[in-house]
């Protein structure tokens, strides 16, 4: 019982105005405090006991003070001083060892007592600019020793079996004094270690459940885009490159039919990722609602109405959103393959067959009432060659410049109709495989480069041009980190 009854006191003792401190290092620093000053405290009782014995009692008038002194921060601590009792337990023991030092002398070696003393404010103190000064204070002390020591004899030297008495006592200082601070930093780094792999276990967790999220909020997306097959069963020599950055993306592509009239597009829409998915949402909803809803046939006209669906559906917002997407939309009429078009910044690319195409530009709003008209001022220009060979080419219609979506300034989206013969190739595509990082210069790719690859790969099937371009990109970016979504849509009509 009394082994329990002491050892619960000295618990007590150790635990002392634990309660009111407030962060981690608070409660370490007077968990310190208390153990080292017990323990100290018990030296100096057993210091002081010793002498008592061998009739010392001149040093007795030293020695006690300073046993109150040392049990003394135990105390601070219980009654909430615990910033005060930093600074005494970092300075106190200074003074007792240069009380030491001018009462035994050089040859003992007390001033390297001050090695120990010297961590103390490492431990206790977080401000670099208070442990650097009480840092530069030890030193001061230690060279004050050494000059007083090689300037003036020992106050009162001890008899030879005293000195050997007080060494032991000495180095179970050092030795105590250097365990605890070990012990302290060990569990500082043990308490670390476990806090760390708490952390990354919750870290992990949440990120299983946001992986988790965000695979499903894929599957949705995949449900708002049309699966290959449907593009397939209507442009049988046809491909598909769709390649998101991350789970979830910014681009789609939007592929639908009615009656002879074949409607296919690729859309990027602003951001990737989460917030692209989620305008993508938006926007792919609008456009099937234009063709679906509204009966809407020409691209120029799909184009105005999607722009006002997605308009509308984000001025419900307290904040001005300008997002909304760029897009390359194309009806296909499959019995004559006339082909009308229209873009938001994004282009289309064709390679007319063995006839040659012709181009008709009409404004959304109003019908031309001539065949090939002249393009009114701020109308897209005709149709633009990019490459060429044995009188074949590959040509670009440039797209009306203005997002889908909220805008400064508002024109109607311009209608392009194709008469292209059997086998010409249509090209619709997102700006994601042009702007990737790579190459061994580590620069973009450049629309230029992958006209320049889709015109040499053009007699090649679909599904080889397809692979083609998918191996192009990956070696292009070889490591560096993909961008950008990627979407490309290749047909031959």
């Amino acid at each position: 019982m009394t082994k329990i009854y002491l050892y619960s006191f000295i618990k007590d003792l150790s635990l002392s105005g634990l309660s009111l401190t407030k962060t981690p290092h608070d409660r370490k620093s007077l968990l310190f405090i208390n153990k080292m000053s017990m323990v100290n405290t018990l030296f100096m009782l057993a210091f002081s006991i010793t002498l008592a014995l061998l009739d010392l009692v001149k040093v007795l008038y030293f020695t006690i003070p300073f046993t109150f002194l040392f049990a003394l921060p135990v105390y601070l601590n219980f009654i909430g001083k615990l910033n005060s009792c930093r600074y005494y337990f970092s300075i106190m023991p200074l003074f007792f060892i240069m009380g030491i030092c001018i009462h035994n002398g050089s040859h003992l070696g007390d001033k390297y007592l001050l090695l120990t003393t010297a961590i103390i404010p490492l431990i206790l103190f977080q401000a670099k600019k208070i442990i650097y000064t009480l840092f530069f204070v030890n030193m001061t002390v230690f060279f004050l020793i050494l000059w007083y020591q090689s300037a003036f004899k020992p106050l009162a030297p001890l008899p030879e079996f005293i000195e050997k008495q007080y060494y032991v006592y000495a180095q179970l200082t050092v030795f105590v004094v250097i365990f605890f601070v070990v012990q302290y930093f060990r569990k500082d780094s043990e308490e670390y270690a476990e806090e760390l792999e708490e952390k990354n276990k919750i870290i992990s967790e949440k990120n299983h459940e946001i992986i988790d999220s965000i695979s499903y909020a894929k599957r949705l997306q995949d449900a708002i885009m049309p699966p290959e097959k449907e593009i397939y069963d209507h442009i049988p020599e046809s491909f598909v490159l769709y390649k998101p950055k991350d789970i979830v993306a910014g681009d789609f592509y939007f592929a639908d039919h009615k009656g002879e009239y074949f409607f296919i597009a690729a859309a990027d829409c602003t951001g990737h990722g989460v917030p692209g998915a989620m305008v993508s949402m938006v926007c792919s909803s609008a456009l099937n609602r234009a063709v679906e809803e509204f009966g809407l046939i020409k691209p120029g006209e799909i184009l105005d109405k999607v722009t006002m669906l997605v308009v509308d559906a984000f001025k419900k917002s307290s904040k001005d959103i300008m997002d909304g997407m760029d897009i390359s939309l194309a009806v296909i009429n499959t019995k004559t393959r006339e082909v009308a078009w229209a873009g938001a910044n994004n282009p289309l690319w064709y390679i007319p067959g063995a006839v040659s195409s012709s181009t008709q530009n009409t404004n959304s709003s109003t019908q031309a009432k001539t065949k090939n008209p002249e393009p009114d001022a701020g109308d897209i220009d005709a149709a633009v060659s990019l490459a060429s060979e044995n009188n074949i080419e590959l040509k670009e219609i440039t797209a009306t410049k203005q997002p889908i979506g909220k805008s400064e300034t508002y024109k109607s989206f311009t209608t392009h109709v194709l008469k292209l013969a059997k086998g010409s190739l249509l090209y619709l595509f997102t700006d994601g495989f042009a702007d990737q990082f790579g190459g061994p210069k580590g620069k973009k790719f450049m629309y230029k480069q992958l006209a320049d690859l889709i015109f040499k790969h053009k007699h090649l099937n679909m599904n080889a041009q397809r692979e083609i371009l998918e191996k192009a990109f990956s070696s292009w970016k070889g490591d560096l980190e993909q961008i950008d979504d990627v979407c490309i849509i290749g047909l031959r009509v």
